[in-house]
């Protein structure tokens, strides 16, 4: 289905939010970052012109961030990007530091 767009902006990770009209949101489970079989399911490679990922990278390991930016990679169009924002660690706000520490009471 998804291979038939011109245009793909995907959403890596959307919980509950579907705040970008015009963007594919996905789940792990619709979509796991590093099964690569998933990808070549719903992509063609060189495909997709935006990847937003909030709030994902922070829950891989080094290796899984690396693949995981590999696999995105390549199904990027080659004028595409990839949006990858993570907790800001310096943010002068205790109760923003404790929402999003990892174990913290946070989605």
């Amino acid at each position: 289905m998804d291979k038939k767009h011109n245009e793909i902006k995907l959403v890596i990770g959307a919980g509950e939010y579907n705040n970008n009209p015009g963007w594919l949101h996905t789940q792990e489970e619709e979509l796991n970052l590093l099964d690569e079989n998933m990808w070549q399911k719903r992509f063609d490679t060189n495909s997709i012109t935006a990847i937003l990922a909030e709030h994902v990278w922070e829950h891989l390991t080094y290796e899984e961030g690396r693949d995981a930016a590999k696999i995105c990679f390549r199904y990027l169009k080659p004028t595409g990007y990839i949006r990858c924002a993570v907790p800001d660690g310096y943010f002068p706000d205790d109760s923003y530091q404790n929402i999003v520490q990892a174990g913290g009471p946070g989605p």
